[in-house]
């Protein structure tokens, strides 16, 4: 809650049958007070979101840089976009309907038309009855354009020629 008395709280559990991961708020230091009356950090959590991630903001611009500059695929993918949707979908229906909710009961609810261009199936008439996806998540994405360019040229290549005349290419 943003306007809790204890700062904004990220704390964060996921549970699973093999096991758990868990997060906590990020503070200005790592000092624990342990007193009768009292025991918990010694300071809040920081309480405006460029001071909680900042290390985290740096570290993704480096990144998405480094891979303009080297012509390399960036760290997070658009699947890996897709799934933190899936993922934030399924918290707030769990929140909503007091209850465990599985990511795939989300996963059909979401469309993609482009990297950029990603909605909610059920909230537009894209897929009429009977053709909505109904596979996992990477099935929603816009196929690998570069992939399928280095395809191309391989054709249009000497030895993608050969291959295709022999019909080895099939």
């Amino acid at each position: 809650c943003r306007q809790s008395s204890y700062g904004y709280d990220q704390r964060a559990e996921v549970l699973g049958t093999q096991g758990m991961i868990a997060t906590d708020n990020v503070y200005p230091n790592t000092a624990k007070l342990y007193k009768t009356e009292f025991t918990g950090n010694a300071d809040m959590p920081y309480d405006f979101f460029l001071q909680r991630y900042n290390e985290a903001y740096v570290t993704e611009t480096i990144a998405f840089c480094e891979s303009l500059v080297n012509d390399t695929p960036v760290p997070c993918t658009g699947e890996d976009g897709l799934v933190a949707l899936v993922m934030s979908l399924a918290a707030d229906m769990s929140a909503a309907e007091n209850r465990w909710v599985k990511f795939s009961e989300v996963v059909n609810s979401v469309y993609c038309k482009s990297p950029t261009e990603c909605e909610l199936v059920a909230q537009s008439d894209v897929f009429p009855e009977g053709f909505k996806p109904v596979s996992d998540a990477t099935e929603l994405l816009v196929p690998d354009i570069d992939a399928q360019n280095e395809e191309k040229e391989e054709r249009k290549s000497w030895k993608g020629r050969v291959k295709s005349f022999l019909r080895l290419d099939k």
